[in-house]
């Protein structure tokens, strides 16, 4: 089921139906999956892509090449990739408040900012307790504000996604809003909090935590939702994986978490389907380490996948989440 022929003229190609990108592990699978929509790629060339997030009214999906410190932009309708923003702060998550204002998550300086209707752009944090965040990494907006985002470090590691330096903080999940005068921990009992997600009723989040160990190469965590996303309980072990590594997630409209996979077998990379009970349906074989992921288009109905180097898009028969 792998993508043998990985150059960019084998996706100009005509390919049989259905796309051999697809693979079913459960048959519950087949009512997630369409069997005459082809994988495309409609841009490669930059160095590590992240942080995918869609607008609706513009019908673009805006995304990071954090070491170029560049917000790209896709646009759906013509299927065209262009330059959105330089000099971003090696920016990696992204997403779209109610008000439409887009908010990210950038590196260094170590900040979440929101990018106003007037152009000006607001630091939301950018330290705690008076010691600057390690590299926030991913986010969700919520109904009423708030924002719960993730802080793992990972652009300070190296001079490339970031500046390399010491973590002045432990590594955490937090919650933000424009009452408060200071975030609020959700959690420090993860090693590296990387890729979050809500269901469609905010009611349960999702988090990967992307540090291995000798038993598993990484694991998907959940929580219940409390105080409209000023708490988190109930914790939970979603998935542990063994071969591959998650990092970026999405929830659809049935309650299932879509995950991006890196592994070092043929098969190994793309995105991971598993339904509300952690079980795994299904895939999406690409021929690069994915990393992150979002449903766009009028019905968001297309999954939009960020593999290191590329953009692909597939149609899937469900829906993301709003």
């Amino acid at each position: 089921m792998a993508l043998a022929d990985t150059s960019k003229d084998a996706f100009n190609r005509p390919r049989g139906y259905p796309d051999p990108a697809w693979r079913i592990d459960d048959p519950a699978f087949k009512q997630l999956f369409i069997g005459n929509t082809p994988l495309q790629r409609h841009y490669t060339g930059g160095l590590w892509l992240e942080g995918p997030a869609w607008n609706a009214v513009g019908r673009y999906a805006v995304f990071s090449d954090i070491p170029r410190q560049r917000q790209m932009r896709w646009d759906e309708v013509t299927g065209d990739v262009s330059l959105l923003r330089e000099q971003v702060g090696y920016s990696n998550g992204n997403e779209f408040d109610d008000h439409g204002r887009q908010v990210s998550c950038e590196h260094y300086p170590p900040q979440v900012v929101r990018y106003e209707w007037d152009g000006s752009v607001t630091t939301l944090v950018s330290h705690v307790d008076g010691k600057p965040l390690n590299a926030p990494n991913d986010l969700v907006t919520l109904p009423g504000g708030g924002i719960i985002f993730t802080d793992p470090g990972y652009g300070a590691r190296v001079d490339y996604e970031g500046l390399e330096r010491e973590l002045s903080l432990p590594t955490r999940i937090y919650y933000i809003d424009d009452s408060l005068q200071a975030p609020i921990v959700l959690d420090e009992t993860l090693e590296r909090p990387n890729g979050v997600a809500l269901t469609a009723d905010h009611q349960r989040l999702y988090a990967c935590d992307t540090q291995s160990t000798d038993s598993y190469t990484s694991r998907i965590y959940c929580w219940d939702v409390a105080d409209g996303g000023k708490r988190l309980q109930n914790r939970r072990t979603f998935v542990t994986a063994k071969s591959v590594t998650h990092d970026g997630i999405a929830c659809d409209i049935h309650g299932n978490l879509w995950a991006s996979a890196a592994g070092s077998g043929e098969d190994d990379s793309g995105v991971v389907v598993f339904n509300t009970d952690g079980k795994r349906l299904g895939a999406i074989v690409l021929p690069e380490h994915c990393a992150n992921l979002c449903f766009v288009g009028e019905h968001r109905n297309r999954l939009l996948m960020l593999a290191s180097r590329s953009v692909y898009t597939i149609y899937t028969a469900t829906r993301g989440t709003l």
